[in-house]
């Protein structure tokens, strides 16, 4: 898919992207990542590349054929778009809520931001970086 070189086409990258995770496309999901991103994930605590990031979304999803939850979304909020030429940045927050197989159900609060850039065609993630808000989580997810 391709999306213009401007903050309405970069929300509209964002709201695909995350409509891709959202219904589990993982392959649409991955396809807006450039194959240099890096991903900084709220529950690793070291930089990921796009390999990695993959390897570390499908050990939960797969978990040996199983999948380690029975169902999850990623809800942004509030949600900014901006571009500056080719750059772009997606930032907001967001609650990624879920019920995991083994355990009750979870949810994280969170703050992200998205860099983009624009290939003369579309735009790919070049660094995502989502942090639990931890003000916000403190009890509101017991294990």
């Amino acid at each position: 898919m391709t999306y213009d070189a401007t903050a309405s086409g970069l929300q509209a990258a964002f709201q695909a992207w995350a409509d891709a995770l959202n219904a589990g496309d993982l392959d649409a999901f991955y396809a807006f990542f450039d194959e240099e991103s890096e991903v900084l994930d709220e529950d690793y605590p070291w930089r990921l590349s796009k390999a990695e990031f993959i390897d570390h979304i499908n050990f939960h999803a797969a978990g040996g054929g199983q999948g380690l939850w029975e169902f999850f979304q990623w809800l942004p909020r509030d949600v900014e778009a901006k571009t500056w030429g080719s750059t772009g940045n997606v930032s907001g927050f967001s609650t990624f809520r879920g019920k995991p197989r083994d355990a009750g159900f979870r949810q994280r609060f969170m703050g992200f931001t998205i860099g983009w850039h624009h290939t003369g065609e579309t735009w790919q993630i070049v660094s995502w970086h989502q942090s639990v808000l931890a003000g916000r989580i403190e009890g509101a997810s017991p294990s």
